[in-house]
């Protein structure tokens, strides 16, 4: 794979990052293959701002192809988070009950990363936090995922980042964080999440069980 390079996710990339993530991230997610029409627009205003503003901090990274004049085939899009990020998000998504699928995601989410006392276990005051990593169609299987991850805890440490942290969605994104020697501090499984009917409404196809929030100091 000497013709896929890493390098930071820039703000120009914008657009085509946004393609990428509709054609191989929103398809493949296990939280978002959950049956059911979901009517969920990835491509919003709002969207692209909040995208933005988290590329802007340059700490998310892209595979790039240049055999296929540099085009994005994998991602890792990571932020800086301190203690009152976890706060401010809790309370954005308790202000009304959800109701929509995407809403009872981001209120599980949100809930599973505030349970987990990340801050409060480790004790620091500031997390590399990588919220998504995503590997394109073409080129699973080798190994990408892992070198991305390589190279955002390379990244952490260079900024003086104490610990690095990921909410793992899926069996096999967790299956890489332990390779690369997080540990699971958290974990909640997809079945114990209900509704107010108690239905069970985050249903990803098997492997994948559980959400675990996984990290490791640097």
């Amino acid at each position: 794979m000497t013709n896929i390079t890493i390098r930071e996710l820039k703000p120009e990339d914008l657009d085509e990052y946004f393609r990428y993530l509709i054609q191989n991230f929103h398809g493949h997610e296990p939280l978002l293959l959950t049956p059911g029409d979901h009517n969920f627009e990835p491509d919003t205003p709002e969207r692209r701002a909040s995208r933005l503003a988290v590329i802007k901090q340059g700490l998310s990274l892209v595979a790039v192809d240049s055999n296929d004049g540099g085009r994005i085939v994998a991602s890792a899009y990571s932020e800086a988070k301190v203690p009152n990020d976890l706060e401010k998000t809790w309370r954005e998504v308790n202000e009304k009950k959800p109701k929509a699928f995407i809403d009872h995601v981001y209120f599980f989410l949100a809930g599973i990363e505030k349970r987990s006392k990340l801050f409060e276990r480790f004790e620091v005051s500031n997390v590399l936090y990588l919220n998504i990593l995503s590997v394109g169609k073409t080129v699973r299987q080798q190994g990408l995922g892992r070198r991305l991850v390589t190279a955002v805890i390379e990244l952490a440490r260079s900024k003086g980042f104490p610990l690095i942290a990921v909410s793992c969605t899926s069996l096999y994104s967790t299956r890489i964080m332990s390779a690369l020697g997080m540990s699971i501090i958290h974990s909640e499984n997809y079945s114990d999440y209900k509704d107010e009917d108690g239905n069970v409404v985050i249903k990803p196809p098997e492997p994948h069980t559980s959400v675990n929030i996984m990290a490791m100091k640097l």
